[in-house]
């Protein structure tokens, strides 16, 4: 299985846990925003944008709640010729539902044509039913809102065509990539080996789907729940143990007052002030003097602080009282 990010738009790519960390792909595509999206998100790197979201990969995960905050991430940073990985730990289920919500909104796309696009260029790509039920909730019930905020917020238009050209291209190398059997439909049957490996032995644990019945239990156990979300669950637990152990060189601490609270459970992270919490706004026409009036009102608030400690930055990077308090 081809555990590398994929290229799911132009601008924005699905991937894993350990793709965050690799930095010969990081540089290869030049990824300047990265969404975290797990059970303990944190920022690895200090020179990219990060959006650190905390959730599970469990049906009752209530992930539709973020789609709005990770949707202007996504969308302000592709307008600006920025590059976007949405990493869970596996890159198959959390990651791929923020995309997918996020393809949805950008485009003219239902979620189910969302979700074929991305498993064009991210072949394991498989949300668990929760998640699949929530991207069909949003679908019928808050899409067309969306829609309408996110050009209300963002008005430029650069990218529909753009878009509109890639996943028309995309839904067809699906079909190509389907026929093929090199890609997952996400349909599998019990004992059926996916040709992408998607159920394949990961520490040991056989990421399957379907159900099976146990028929030693009795009134014990019953049915075993074999889909794809459950046994990844369980697959993530002894992954973390083995594969994804802490390196104090390569692994720093989270440090959580470097951060900005967008809602509960979302930290920001803006690598352009270490501290700091401005974005620059994509739809303002004067946008380099508003940034500049910032760095200049803030420079001078932060002499006038004695509490602050100094810190050895350029002048124009100088950040303002607000940016440097914990949260």
């Amino acid at each position: 299985m081809n555990w590398h990010m994929g290229k799911v738009l132009p601008g924005l790519y699905v991937g894993n846990y350990r793709d965050s960390k690799d930095h010969a792909q990081l540089e290869r595509f030049k990824i300047s925003h990265i969404i975290a999206i797990h059970d303990s998100p944190r920022r690895l790197l200090p020179d990219k944008h990060y959006l650190c979201v905390m959730a599970s990969d469990t049906p009752d995960q209530n992930l539709s709640q973020y789609f709005s905050v990770c949707n202007d991430f996504i969308h302000a940073a592709r307008l600006r010729e920025g590059n976007v990985l949405i990493h869970c730990l596996a890159g198959m289920s959390r990651s791929v539902t923020v995309a997918v919500a996020y393809i949805m909104t950008a485009t003219h796309l239902n979620w189910k044509e969302a979700l074929k696009v991305v498993r064009a260029g991210r072949a394991v790509a498989n949300p668990n039913a929760g998640f699949q039920s929530q991207l069909q909730e949003f679908e019928q019930f808050k899409l067309s809102e969306e829609r309408r905020r996110l050009r209300e917020r963002f008005p430029s238009s650069a990218l529909e065509q753009l878009d509109r050209t890639k996943v028309a291209t995309a839904l067809d190398n699906y079909q190509e990539l389907l026929q093929n059997r090199d890609i997952c439909e996400g349909n599998c049957s019990r004992g059926e080996k996916c040709p992408t490996g998607a159920d394949q032995d990961v520490d040991g644990v056989n990421i399957g789907q379907g159900e099976e019945e146990d028929e030693g239990e009795g009134e014990g156990l019953g049915k075993v729940r074999r889909s794809l979300a459950y046994t990844l669950n369980f697959a993530v637990d002894q992954w973390k143990s083995s594969t994804i152990k802490k390196d104090p060189n390569n692994d720093p601490p989270p440090d959580f007052s470097l951060g900005k609270d967008l809602m509960p459970s979302v930290r920001y992270y803006d690598p352009e002030c270490d501290k700091g919490q401005f974005v620059k706004n994509v739809d303002s026409d004067n946008d380099e003097e508003q940034y500049i009036a910032f760095k200049t009102s803030t420079k001078l608030e932060a002499k006038s602080t004695s509490k602050l400690k100094k810190r050895r930055v350029p002048k124009s990077e100088s950040c303002n009282q607000s940016c440097l308090e914990k949260p």
